[in-house]
Formats: structure tokens, C-alpha cells, sequence
């Protein structure tokens, strides 16, 4: 009767009365799922049809033949007796043996399906133990349309009804929804979710949901307290503005009803997006009151997935609305430790977002870390939602904002447009966010066009969001003397701010405005806003705020003359940031930092960490008076560049060879310093002493001519010295030794297991590698030396960043950092086992060309054919 499948492709094109492309044959085929009788069915309307193309829909006029074979071929042929029974079993998608038995009321129903799967009777078997079968599609679907003619629509909906609660009981809640769907049973789909749409959402069931959902008209919905709610959670990832409306619609429905878990699920996630999207924390705070009342009712009457839930939001308004960390933080671990126990990747995932921003908000920048690489190492499993993705995502950008790495803040932000697209990026809930933390970092680094440029693209923002940008605008406006302008916006900043409301960001927005009228001359006025901005922040407590608030308020002091209050705020501002290890806070301006920077190391306070911050972060340095000197930029990775306040100062041919190559010697030697004895060696080897030490003196003076030729002349003696037998730099920033502490960093931290911090290293001493060390110079063995020693530790770098960047499917970012390497060492049989691996893992082809290169390579070297056979046999054997 149904014939076994077979490949029609041959066939079909070699029929003479069938003159089809290959591409056509191959589509009755997906059609009638190698039904032999049902594909020439459909060739034969093809021929006739003249367009070629098999008929889309079962209801139309074309598939009349196939519909009357059914009737006449097949269904006539079946025993009386079960007929009704396949009716009713053709409403089903598959056919569990248990459920046939309570849907039919037969006993002998597994018998009966038995024996037409073993006549090929349009069904077939779908497991093993012959427990579950399956009837052909197209069989099917004939049956059903049968069914609707034949059966009450009381019975169809009954059907509907009891195998909905079949899979209710097996717990298989999508497949028990699309049957209440059918059955028009809009209480039972209700029920059904209040008991299993958690477990839904925790196995990221979220597009399924949806597309049930989404089918029950608008006005049925309404009614639906449960449906509202878990289709606002289920498109929350693709259309986050829906959300809100439907919350509110199930609310609307639970609070009469006195459903008291409902209305605590709905205000739970009402919370969540007044923190995510609205930044309405003002009614944020009214709801979570009321959503902590109801949680104490229920808390031990609720299963996991819900309380995890619960737990989640109630946890991140303690510490946004309220800047209650302890609160929060209890909270979120009760929520992780359900989510770990029932293995619930997806709320894993959620609730170590959570931690991490408790832990940034808190100012507990060190303790979060820990938390940033769980959260990091959980995000490539498949178990994690698209929106937990992002969010955690955006939290890693949130820790890297405020911990001042801001080249890595841009890393960050690129992968997650690569991975989302920039219209879906901009549309998320981290594009708004993006526009506050941007213009801090222009802020931050001096760039204040660039963030009055933003301001004006981050116009349609909410209070929330909308009040940060103003109040940051406000510091630009104030810097460039436009006064009148910059406190108008410090007042609408403040006007939104008491709409948003919000204790963390209260208390920023005292800080920022204090420093907005310290930059307008209205000196008490910032101090007295400053100093109840230290208040709030000791309140919560957050030393973050607290140490932002003293050093702003510090550089007021410096501004009115008042030293001794200045250097009481430094040593308790700069304390706390040494004992945090900040290096960033909001709107620390260039000249801020090098003032205070600069006063404290001249008052002896905390004078070494001043100085570190100095060189990060505005890259100056102080003598121990205090003055300022900036560092000089010496860049000798894939050229060799002098630049000064990141301009370039010496061209490459302003210097002599022999200058170039004393540079690379001192760069190339530890701490920059050689003794000139050695220096001397190294150029006049055979040369007797004085005349060498006469040609030593005429290159020293002769370069330091050249330095003082173009810069300011207080500083032309701070970065060349020679005394006491011995030369060397000082005051100077270079990339091969800032290459060789990132990649230092990075190992240490892969050997602690810490990969993302791991990564953010390797990516930093990645962007500085722009070529080998001094191409061009010759020089001696240190300098050969040196430049192995960078040649290696590009080469350890890729070779545990790439395996690692492939261990998480970023297997084109490791190619890239192996090529890199392979560069300057190309001889590396480890990188070309890894560069064979990567490629390997897509295309045995590419894998074939990457050991061609290599022996091309080994040829090119002089390399016997043996020897590059082995060399080839060990690249491929390696794991």
C-alpha cells in the first residue's frame, strides 16, 4: 500500500513524459515523504500544471487526486472498525499508544497499529519498543479533513481536550497548549501555564510560547491572566516594548481575582524592565514593596523555576531601586542556588548577571570578577536564552565602564555586534545604556565634541537614561565656559531624575551636578552638592561613589585655594581607590586627574598608586614636587615612532642609524638603562678607549640635540639620561614592554583559570603587536634577543588564546591571532598544528592548504623532503 522511500531523483528525470529540472524532482519527493504513488501523483500535476512547482496547499484544487486515492485506494480499504478510531487519532501529531487507548476506548488499539505498520499501511512505528506511531502526512491530513466532515465539533474538541491533559501529565506543555488551542479551551491553556510555563521559560521554550500564544485573538487574551504574562516573558527577547502592555493586562487580572502568584509574577517582571528598559524606579520601589509582602506569603509554596524568577527581580530592585546590597544579595543567592541544584542552565545564567551587578554596584569591583568569568564561561551553552546572552554581555561592558578598561570596553562591544547586528544592538536594551557610558569615556579621555556629538544622538531616551546624558552634557558645556547653558541642563537633568528617582543614581546625579557648578566658579554650591552626594554614598554603602565624590570635591578645594581640606579629601579618596584598585570614576576629566594626581603625590599621599593612575589613565608622570611631565610615547613594534601628547615628535630619518640603534639597545635593555661602557662595546668594539668614549659623547649629545629641538624646553631633560657610567630613559611609554606585561597578565590568568580577564590581556597586548621589534636595526644580541623574547610570547599567546578562542566557536578570531604569530616565526610547528587544527574543524580541504603552506615554507628553508614529511605527519598528529 505505501510503497518503501526511495530516491526518486533518477527516476523522476528520466521519465520522457516528465521534462522537470533535477532541482523540481527532488520536491514531490520532501512532499510526499517517498510515497512512490504520491510523488508521480504530483509530477503528473506538475506536467499539467505547466509551472513546475508541486501544490503548497493540501486544500487546494490540485491535490483533488491525491485526496480521491485516499478515499477510494485507501480509506475504503480499511476494516470498518477502525475507521472512527484513526479519525480520531489523525487529530494527534504522533500517536503515544497509551493515549490512543483512552482517546479510542480500545484496548486492542496497540495491536491494531501494530499490524498496519507491518502492512505499510500509511503508519510506521516511532520507537523501538513500538510504543509511539506515527501516520504519514499526507494520510493524516486527509484524515483530519475527514474528521471535521464526520465528527461533532463537541467530540473534536473533547479529543483536543483529553490529550491536552495527557501531555500535561507528561509533562510535554507545548504539545499540551496546541491541543487546548484546538480545543478552544482558554481556562485549561491558563491552568497549564500557571503550572508549567516556569519550566517552559527555564528550558527556553520562549519562541514556542510565543507562537501559541500569539495565535489567541487579542480580546480572549485579555482574559487569559497566565497567557498575557508568559507571552510578555516570551517576547520579551524580540519585541521587549510589547511586554509592559501585557504585564499590565494579566495584572489587571490577577489583583481582583486576589491571585496572589500571578500578581507577584507580573509585578516581579514589571520590576525587571522598569530597571532594564523604562528606568522607572520610582514605581519600581512602590511595586517591589508589594512584591515582598506577597513573596513572604508564598515563598514556600512555589516551585523553583517561579521563585527563581521572583527571587531574580526583587534581588536587582533592592540594589537599583534602593541600593540595598545585602538585601539583594540575599536574594540572588537563594535564586542561584535553586537554579544550580535543578540544573536550570538558563536561570543559572540569569542569576549570575545578577551577582556581577550586585557586586558593581556595590563598588566591589575586585569581588566581581569572579563573577564576570562564571557568567563569561556560561554564555556559549545552548541552554542560555537570547536574552540572558545579551544581558550578561552587556553587564561584562558595565564592569569594564567602570573598571576604566575602556580599549577592552569597545572589544566587548563589537563582538556583540558582530554576533546581534547593529540594528538589533541599537534596538536592545544595552544601545541606550552605550550612549551614558560613551560619553564618560569621552569625558574621561578629553574628547568633549565626541560627547556633546553623543548627546545629541541619545535625544529619545527615558528620564532614566535621558537625565545621565544631560547632567554629563552639563560637565562638557561647564569645561568650555558655556555657563548659562550647562546649568540648564544640570536643571532638567534634575527634573528627570526626582521623575526616575532611583537611590544609587540620586546620589550620582549629587556629585555630577556638584561638579558642573565647580566648573561654572560656583564653588559652594558644589561643595555643598558634593558633600551630600559623600552622604548618600556612605548611607548605602558604596565606596565607588564615596571615592568620586571626595577626589571632585578635593579638585573644588584645589580650585577656591583651600589646601588643607583638599589634602584630607585626597588621602581618604585616593585611600579608597588604592584599596579597590579604581582607576575610574564618573566625569574625571584630564585636567581633574593631573591636578589632584599631581597634589597628592606632592603631599606624599598614596604618591605610588597616584603615579600608576597618572600613567594609565592621562599618561603623565610627577616628580616628587608635583609637576607634571608627559610621558614620552616610544613605538618600536612593526616601526619605530617617537610621539609626544600623541603626536608624532621624530620621524624615523631624523635619527641617525646609529641613533636609532642606541634607542633600540636602551629599549631592548631592563629598567630602559645601560651601562656606557657596554654601549661603547657594542658600537666601536675594536675602537681604543677614549676614542670610542669621544664618538660616545658626539651621539649623546647629538640626540639630545635632536629632543630638544622639538620639545617645550622645561621638559627637553626628562627623558634622556646619562650619569654615573650609566644611559638610559626614563618618563617613557612603550608598546613592547606594555606587549610583553599584557601577555604576562594573560598567561597568569589562563593558569588561574580566569579566562576572560585572560582574554581582555591577550586582546590588549594583541593590539599592540604591529610588526617585530625595530625592523630595520641590526644590532647586537640584545637586541636579537629582545626581539626573540617578543617573538615568543606572541607565539604563547596564540597558542593559549587561539585554543581558547576556539574551545568558545570564535574559531576566526583564533585563526587570525595564529596568523599573527606565524608572522614573525614562521618556523613554529605548535602554532602550524593549531593553524591545521582550527581550520580543520570546517574544511579538510583548508586543513590540506595549510600544510601545503607549511611544507612550501620548510622548502623555502632548505628543509629535506624526510624531514618535512615528519615535520607534516607531527602537525597533523597533534591534538
Amino acid at each position: 500500500m505505501l510503497e518503501r522511500p526511495i530516491s526518486l531523483e533518477g527516476g523522476m528525470s528520466s521519465n520522457r513524459t516528465m521534462a522537470c529540472l533535477r532541482t523540481k524532482t527532488v520536491q514531490p519527493s520532501g512532499k510526499t515523504d517517498g510515497w512512490i504513488m504520491g510523488a508521480l501523483l504530483f509530477g503528473l500535476q506538475m506536467v499539467s500544471g505547466g509551472d513546475g512547482e508541486p501544490p503548497g496547499r493540501w486544500d487546494g484544487a490540485r491535490c483533488s487526486d491525491i485526496r480521491e486515492y485516499f478515499r477510494r485506494k485507501v480509506f475504503a480499504l480499511l476494516e470498518p472498525d477502525l475507521r472512527h478510531p484513526l479519525l480520531v487519532l489523525s487529530l494527534l501529531e504522533d500517536i503515544p499508544v497509551d493515549l490512543a487507548a483512552g482517546l479510542t476506548g480500545r484496548e486492542d488499539i496497540h495491536a491494531r497499529l501494530h499490524q498496519l505498520a507491518a502492512r505499510n499501511f500509511f503508519i510506521r512505528d516511532l520507537t523501538p519498543d513500538s510504543t509511539v506511531f506515527g501516520l504519514h502526512h499526507l494520510f493524516r491530513q486527509f484524515l483530519r479533513d475527514r474528521a471535521t466532515q464526520k465528527l461533532a465539533p463537541e467530540t473534536l474538541r473533547k479529543v483536543h481536550r483529553d490529550a491536552g491533559a495527557y501531555y500535561l501529565r507528561c509533562n510535554t506543555p507545548a504539545q499540551a497548549l496546541r491541543h487546548y488551542l484546538k480545543a478552544d479551551d482558554l481556562e485549561a491553556i491558563d491552568a497549564a501555564l500557571r503550572e508549567q510555563g516556569p519550566a517552559m521559560l527555564a528550558a527556553n521554550q520562549t519562541a514556542t510560547l510565543s507562537s501559541i500564544l500569539g495565535s489567541i485573538p487579542e480580546q480572549d487574551l485579555a482574559r487569559l491572566g497566565w497567557g498575557c504574562l508568559f507571552l510578555a516573558l516570551a517576547t520579551m527577547d524580540s519585541a521587549p516594548a510589547n511586554a509592559l502592555p501585557l504585564l499590565r493586562k494579566a495584572l489587571a487580572v490577577f489583583a481582583p481575582a486576589h491571585d496572589e502568584l500571578g500578581e507577584l509574577v507580573c509585578l516581579a517582571h514589571i520590576i525587571s524592565i522598569h530597571i532594564t528598559t523604562t528606568g522607572h524606579s520610582r514605581e519600581g520601589e512602590q511595586l517591589l514593596e508589594r512584591a515582598e509582602e506577597l513573596f513572604q506569603g508564598l515563598e514556600g509554596g512555589m516551585d523553583s523555576c517561579t521563585t527563581i524568577l521572583i527571587a531574580r527581580s526583587m534581588a536587582m530592585g533592592r540594589v537599583i531601586f534602593l541600593a540595598d546590597v545585602d538585601t539583594a544579595t540575599r536574594y540572588a543567592d537563594m535564586a542561584l542556588s535553586l537554579a544550580m541544584k535543578d540544573h536550570l542552565v538558563n536561570f543559572e545564567a540569569a542569576m549570575l548577571m545578577v551577582m556581577g551587578y550586585i557586586k558593581i554596584f556595590a563598588g566591589h569591583l575586585s569581588m566581581a570578577r569572579q563573577w564576570m568569568e562564571r557568567a563569561h564561561e556560561i554564555v556559549p551553552r545552548s541552554e542560555v536564552g537570547a536574552f540572558h546572552c545579551l544581558a550578561i554581555r552587556m553587564m561584562l561592558m558595565n564592569f569594564l565602564f567602570h573598571d576604566g578598561c575602556f580599549d577592552n570596553y569597545s572589544t566587548e562591544k563589537s563582538q556583540i555586534v558582530d554576533a546581534v547586528g547593529m540594528d538589533m544592538f541599537s534596538q536592545s536594551i544595552v544601545g541606550p545604556f552605550c550612549h551614558v557610558w560613551e560619553m564618560d569615556i569621552a569625558i574621561n579621555q578629553g574628547r568633549f565634541e565626541e560627547a556633546l556629538r553623543i548627546a545629541k544622538e541619545a535625544d529619545a531616551l527615558s528620564p532614566h537614561l535621558k537625565s545621565q546624558t544631560l547632567q554629563l552634557k552639563a560637565v562638557v558645556l561647564a569645561l568650555q565656559g558655556q555657563t548659562a547653558e550647562a546649568l540648564a541642563a544640570c536643571d532638567e537633568s534634575t527634573r528627570l531624575r526626582e521623575q526616575a528617582a532611583g537611590l544609587y543614581f540620586i546620589t550620582l546625579h549629587k556629585i555630577l551636578v556638584g561638579i558642573v557648578h565647580s566648573f561654572c566658579g560656583e564653588y559652594d554650591i558644589a561643595v555643598s552638592m558634593l558633600t551630600e552626594g559623600i552622604r548618600k554614598a556612605r548611607s548605602m554603602p558604596t565606596d565607588y561613589l564615596e571615592s568620586c565624590g571626595l577626589m571632585n570635591r578635593a579638585a573644588t578645594f584645589l580650585l577656591r585655594g583651600e589646601c588643607e581640606a583638599a589634602t584630607t579629601d585626597i588621602r581618604k579618596g585616593l585611600g579608597l581607590m588604592r584599596r579597590n584598585d579604581y582607576k575610574h570614576f564618573w566625569a574625571w576629566t584630564p585636567g581633574s586627574m593631573e591636578q589632584v594626581l599631581g597634589f597628592a603625590v606632592s603631599r606624599n599621599i598614596e604618591p605610588a598608586y597616584a603615579r600608576k593612575l597618572a600613567v594609565e589613565r592621562i599618561r603623565h608622570d610627577f616628580t616628587d614636587q608635583g609637576e607634571s611631565i608627559p610621558l614620552l610615547e616610544i613605538r618600536c613594534l612593526g616601526e619605530l615612532a617617537i610621539l609626544f601628547r600623541g603626536e608624532p615628535l621624530l620621524p624615523p630619518e631624523a635619527l641617525t642609524p646609529g641613533q636609532r640603534e642606541l634607542l633600540c639597545l636602551l629599549l631592548a635593555s631592563p629598567d630602559l638603562k645601560i651601562p656606557q661602557d657596554t654601549a661603547c662595546l657594542h658600537f666601536w668594539p675594536d675602537g681604543s678607549p677614549l676614542a670610542t668614549r669621544t664618538n660616545f659623547d658626539t651621539m649623546m649629545s647629538r640626540l639630545r640635540k635632536s629632543f630638544a629641538e622639538v620639545l617645550p624646553q622645561s621638559l627637553a631633560g626628562r627623558y634622556l639620561f646619562r650619569e654615573r657610567g650609566m644611559v638610559w630613559l626614563a618618563n617613557c611609554r612603550v608598546d613592547a614592554l606594555l606587549f610583553l606585561e599584557e601577555a604576562r597578565k594573560g598567561q597568569e590568568h589562563s593558569r588561574l583559570q580566569q579566562r576572560w580577564q585572560a582574554a581582555n590581556a591577550f586582546s590588549r597586548a594583541a593590539a599592540l603587536w604591529k610588526g617585530e621589534f625595530a625592523p630595520g636595526v641590526t644590532g647586537g644580541d640584545r637586541i636579537s634577543a629582545f626581539r626573540h623574547k617578543l617573538t615568543a610570547a606572541l607565539a604563547r599567546l596564540a597558542l593559549t588564546w587561539g585554543g581558547h578562542l576556539d574551545r568558545i566557536n570564535r574559531t576566526q578570531a583564533a585563526i587570525d591571532i595564529v596568523e599573527k604569530a606565524l608572522r614573525p616565526d614562521p618556523l613554529n610547528d605548535s602554532l602550524w598544528a593549531l593553524l591545521y587544527r582550527l581550520h580543520g574543524r570546517h574544511s579538510v580541504l583548508q586543513a590540506r592548504q595549510v600544510a601545503n603552506r607549511l611544507a612550501t615554507v620548510l622548502r623555502n628553508e632548505g628543509y629535506p623532503e624526510a624531514d618535512i614529511e615528519q615535520i607534516l605527519a607531527g602537525v597533523a598528529a597533534a591534538p
